[in-house]
């Protein structure tokens, strides 16, 4: 009974602009800005890592030069 129900309704569940595919409705636009600030964020996150692991290496490479050459 649910679903004949379901299937009666499912041409008054009308999909929003997003799923429709409108490139310039706002809600589209938010979506998309929204993606491009997290994928920012990944990347920020992950180049920052890198970059510590890089400053430890200089400094223990930098250690070790200094107690080899005493």
């Amino acid at each position: 009974m649910k679903y004949i129900i379901l299937l009666l309704l499912i041409s008054n569940l009308f999909p929003c602009a997003v799923c429709y595919g409108a490139p310039d409705h706002p809600v589209t636009q938010g979506m998309n800005n929204g993606i491009m600030f997290l994928l920012f964020v990944v990347v920020f996150v992950l180049s920052s890592i890198v970059g510590s692991i890089l400053v430890l290496m200089k400094r223990a490479k930098a250690v070790e030069i200094e107690r080899s050459s005493k």
